[in-house]
């Protein structure tokens, strides 16, 4: 079965994704005890929001055209949210409780990987994405993979 999301889909999916890294930045900055991790973590906070805002705006300027749907069906539309979630979003409650994790090494190695799955998802959706809006999503994957170096650097230096 192929799966096709709608645009609507796409960009409330994009949107949460920007959201969550934000919410994920913002926590660890405040946490951070080494000044190195506190600032990139702050920049890429900024970063974050700056993303979601862009995709908040295509999706009022597609809203005004009208959205195709992917699936007329309601439930359809929420599970597909429900499948996405499962694979990229943030697990907050297992972060949260896990006094462990807020090791700095743990949060960068999930900073790492939080970014090669927004990497990877923009990807797999860039061939929904209509013509005029691949230009902005390829510069948002680039600043993506500038966002991974950053993060690889910085692990490499904590060790």
């Amino acid at each position: 079965m192929v799966m096709i999301f709608s645009s609507k889909d796409i960009l409330e999916m994009a949107i949460h994704m920007e959201e969550e890294g934000e919410r994920f930045y913002k926590l660890f900055s405040e946490k951070a005890s080494k000044n190195d991790i506190k600032n990139l973590f702050n920049y890429l906070s900024i970063e974050e929001k700056r993303h979601a805002e862009t995709f908040k705006e295509i999706y009022k300027d597609l809203k005004d055209k009208e959205f195709f749907s992917a699936y007329p069906d309601d439930e359809a539309n929420k599970y597909l949210h429900s499948w996405v979630s499962s694979k990229v979003f943030i697990d907050w409650n297992g972060i949260l409780e896990d006094k462990a994790f807020f090791d700095e090494n743990s949060v960068v190695d999930l900073a790492i990987s939080l970014e090669k799955d927004s990497i990877l998802f923009y990807y797999e959706i860039s061939e929904f994405v209509s013509p005029d809006n691949k230009n902005l999503l390829r510069e948002i994957i680039n600043q993506e993979k500038i966002h991974l170096s950053q993060l690889t650097t910085l692990k490499k230096s904590l060790k």
